[in-house]
C-alpha cells in the first residue's frame, strides 16, 4: 500500500488549475500521480487526510485532464492548503510560528519552495519582531492570540496583520529592530522602553488596527527604542566612560610624549656632534700626519654616534606602533559595548592617533637629519685628503 504523504499533495497542487470556468481540473503528470490519486480514492484514510475526489467517469492515466474537488487536507497528518497569503496568516497558530507545511495557491508555493517570495520574507521578518514583543509583554495570551501591554495604562495588542501591511522595506527595519536586542547588555531596560514606545505608539487606535499599524510603522518603532536606548545610556554611563576614557587618554600621551623624551639626551648630542665635526676636521697636507688620523676619528665618532642614537630611535618607533595597536584596540572596545555613544568619544581617539603620527614623523627626520650627516661628515673627509689620500691607510 503506497503511503501518501504531504509531498505528494503538493505535485497535485502543482499539477492543478484551481477555479477554472468548470471547477478545479488536474493534469496528471507521472504514474506516481496516478498511483497516489488511486490509493487516496480507494483507501477511507488517505481520502480523509487529503480531501482529493476526482470526478467519476474519468480514467486516471498520465496526460489526462480530469475535474477534481480538492478540499483543505487534514493538517495535523498533512499540512495546510490556502488560496492566498492572507489565509496563511489567518491559520491558527501562523501568527505566532510559520506552518512546517503549507502549500500557497495563488502563489504556487509551496513551505520550502525558492524563490520565497517577498511578502512572505516579509512575513517571517513580522515573526522575529514578534519574539520580541512577546519577551516585552506583561502578558501573552496565546488562545486570544494577543499581547498585553501595562505602563503608565493597559494595552491590549491583538496578533492580526494582513498582507496590506507588510508592504515597505519590512524586512530591513526588522533587522534594525532585532539587531538592537541582540546584545543582553540591559536587555530589560530595552524591554522596558520598547513597551513604554510601543504603548504611546498605539493607546488612540482601535484594537485590531494596533498589530498592523506596528508593522507599517517598525521604522518609526525601531528609531524611538534607538533614541531611548541612546538616552539611557548616556543618562547611565556617560559620565563613567568619559572619566575612563580620559584617563586612558592621559596615560596614552603620556607614553607618547616618553618616546621622545627618552631620546632627548642623544637628540641634544646632535648639535654637539655637528660643532665637532665642524671644528675637528682640519686639511690633511700630502704627508699625511696627525691630521688624517685626527679626521678618521671624527667619521667613526659621528658613524657611531648615528648608529647608537638610530637604534635608539627604532626602538622608540616600535614602542609607538604598540601604542597605536593599543588605542585601536580600547576604540573598538568602545564601539563593541557602547555603539550607540561611541561616536561621541571618536574625537578623542582621533587626537592620539594623531599624536603618533606626529611623533612618528619627528623619528623619521631625526633619521634622516643622522643620515645626512653622516654623508655630509663622510665627504667632508674625502674631501680634506691629499690628492693620493688612500695611501695614508
Amino acid at each position: 500500500m503506497i503511503d501518501v504523504t504531504f509531498a505528494d499533495l503538493v505535485e497535485i497542487y502543482r499539477a492543478t488549475r484551481f477555479d477554472d470556468e468548470n471547477g478545479d481540473v488536474l493534469t496528471i503528470k507521472s504514474d506516481h500521480m496516478v498511483a497516489v490519486l488511486t490509493a487516496i480514492m480507494e483507501i477511507d484514510t488517505h481520502y480523509n487526510d487529503a480531501q482529493i475526489s476526482v470526478e467519476d467517469g474519468y480514467d486516471l492515466a498520465v496526460g489526462a485532464e480530469v475535474p477534481v474537488t480538492i478540499g483543505r487536507p487534514n493538517v495535523a497528518k498533512m499540512g495546510l492548503l490556502v488560496s492566498t497569503l492572507d489565509d496563511l496568516f489567518k491559520a491558527p497558530g501562523a501568527v505566532l510560528a510559520e506552518p512546517q507545511r503549507y502549500y500557497i495557491k495563488k502563489e504556487h508555493y509551496a513551505s520550502g519552495d525558492n524563490p520565497v517570495p517577498p511578502k512572505l520574507l516579509a512575513y517571517r521578518a513580522v515573526l522575529d519582531v514578534l519574539k520580541i514583543l512577546r519577551d516585552s509583554a506583561s502578558l501573552v495570551d496565546e488562545t486570544m492570540r494577543q499581547l498585553i501591554f501595562i505602563g503608565k495604562e493597559k494595552v491590549v495588542v491583538p496578533i492580526q496583520f494582513g498582507s496590506m501591511d507588510l508592504r515597505g522595506d519590512v524586512v530591513g527595519q526588522a533587522v534594525r529592530l532585532t539587531k538592537l536586542f541582540e546584545d543582553e547588555l540591559h536587555l530589560d531596560e530595552k524591554r522596558t522602553i520598547l513597551q513604554t514606545t510601543l504603548i504611546e505608539m498605539v493607546r488612540s487606535l482601535r484594537d485590531k488596527d494596533r498589530f498592523g499599524f506596528l508593522i507599517r510603522n517598525l521604522d518609526r518603532l525601531a528609531n524611538e527604542v534607538e533614541k531611548g536606548y541612546r538616552l539611557f545610556t548616556s543618562s547611565f554611563s556617560y559620565s563613567k566612560i568619559r572619566n575612563e576614557v580620559e584617563t586612558a587618554r592621559l596615560d596614552f600621551v603620556g607614553k607618547i610624549h616618553k618616546t621622545i623624551v627618552d631620546i632627548q639626551g642623544q637628540l641634544l648630542g646632535i648639535p654637539v656632534a655637528t660643532i665637532v665635526v665642524v671644528t675637528q676636521l682640519k686639511k690633511v697636507p700630502a704627508s699625511c700626519g696627525l691630521e688624517f688620523w685626527t679626521n678618521l676619528g671624527v667619521l667613526i665618532g659621528a658613524i657611531v654616534f648615528a648608529v647608537m642614537l638610530g637604534i635608539a630611535g627604532l626602538n622608540q618607533w616600535k614602542t609607538l606602533n604598540v601604542i597605536a595597536k593599543e588605542v585601536k584596540r580600547q576604540s573598538t572596545r568602545l564601539s563593541d559595548d557602547f555603539a550607540l555613544i561611541a561616536d561621541q568619544f571618536s574625537d578623542v581617539f582621533d587626537d592620539l592617533h594623531a599624536r603618533i603620527k606626529w611623533h612618528r614623523a619627528a623619528l623619521l627626520v631625526v633619521g634622516g637629519v643622522l643620515s645626512l650627516g653622516v654623508i655630509i661628515t663622510a665627504v667632508a673627509v674625502w674631501r680634506l685628503l691629499p690628492a693620493n689620500g688612500w695611501q695614508c691607510l
